[in-house]
């Protein structure tokens, strides 16, 4: 079985802060971590072009307690889909990252605890498919086919109306939610698993 790859993004400045949380990453085989930051404009940019799934965010930057709510809202109006946590060693910053739009908020010392913080992150933050998978790949038309390829390569519904020379998203969105009800999904990341885990297409694959 394919597992679901959770493309993950890590905003921090802390030198020591950020070789710890990748060692922590690291030994969580469905975790990819696609890039790193802490400065807003190049995360941002990153994240644009990444797409990640997860995205763990300092809440305060060199000492700086609005940079980390303010790279949360600003990425959290661009990705809604993204699952977001934030760490904080101030109580009062965890009500502010949530507001901001941060999914969690936990202490930071957590990411001195190796074993704690693997489990964390697998059982709270790794999306787990809740639904039937079915046995078979639905049948798909061409343009279809094309599209769910498209989503698979991490494109956005913006994205694929310019390329396929569309004037509005509408098409895109009515063709997304077509496959949404063939593969039985809610979400595009379920489309994605689903797309794999029953066959539709393969991992090897262009």
């Amino acid at each position: 079985m394919l597992p679901m790859i959770c493309r993950t993004f890590i905003f921090e400045d802390s030198f020591f802060d950020m070789e710890a949380i990748k060692s922590i990453l690291m030994k969580i085989q469905e975790i990819q971590i696609v890039g790193e930051s802490y400065v807003i404009g190049e995360a941002l940019q990153i994240c644009r072009s990444k797409r990640p799934n997860l995205i763990i965010a300092d809440g305060s930057i060199h000492d700086d307690r609005s940079i980390g709510p303010n790279f949360v809202k600003s990425v959290r109006a661009e990705l809604p889909e993204v699952r977001i946590l934030g760490l904080t060693r101030f109580p009062d910053m965890v009500e502010i990252l949530k507001r901001a739009g941060c999914d969690y908020v936990v202490n930071k010392n957590m990411i001195e605890n190796h074993e704690a913080a693997v489990k964390y992150i697998r059982e709270t933050l790794i999306p787990r498919p809740q639904y039937a998978v079915p046995l078979e790949p639905p049948k798909l038309t061409e343009e279809e086919d094309a599209i769910l390829r498209k989503i698979c390569d991490g494109m956005t519904e913006e994205q694929i109306a310019a390329d396929l020379g569309h004037q509005t998203r509408k098409p895109i969105r009515r063709i997304k939610n077509n496959l949404f009800n063939k593969f039985g999904a809610n979400s595009v990341a379920q489309l994605v698993h689903l797309a794999y885990r029953t066959g539709y297409l393969k991992p090897d694959e262009d």
